[in-house]
């Protein structure tokens, strides 16, 4: 039951996550959306998510995403923050405070 369940939450992602992201878009849920449909299982938000299944070009896929909503992050920045703690606070520091949702 927990593998069908996890799953479904994977194909919510995946579907949640073709939508485009914008600046007022862009929330800590949303970032765990955009993350999970690289994912093989669900992170805590402090686990490092190379240990998940994020590789090098998924990483490279976000920083693509978020340069399309005009928030400028580089590959080695994310790749220095491999949680989703640390994508967000690096998103929040990249991004006007205002634009983003907690």
């Amino acid at each position: 039951m927990k593998a069908a369940q996890r799953r479904l939450k994977h194909q919510e992602a995946r579907m949640l996550s073709n939508d485009p992201v914008t600046h007022a878009s862009l929330s800590k849920e949303m970032l765990r959306q955009q993350v999970m449909r690289f994912l093989d299982d669900e992170p805590a938000d402090d686990d490092n998510l190379m240990d998940f299944g994020l590789n090098s070009i998924a990483a490279m896929q976000l920083v693509a995403e978020w340069k399309q909503a005009d928030i400028e992050v580089n590959f080695v920045e994310l790749a220095r923050r491999p949680t989703i703690d640390g994508m967000w606070e690096l998103l929040r520091q990249k991004s006007s405070a205002t634009a983003l949702v907690a």
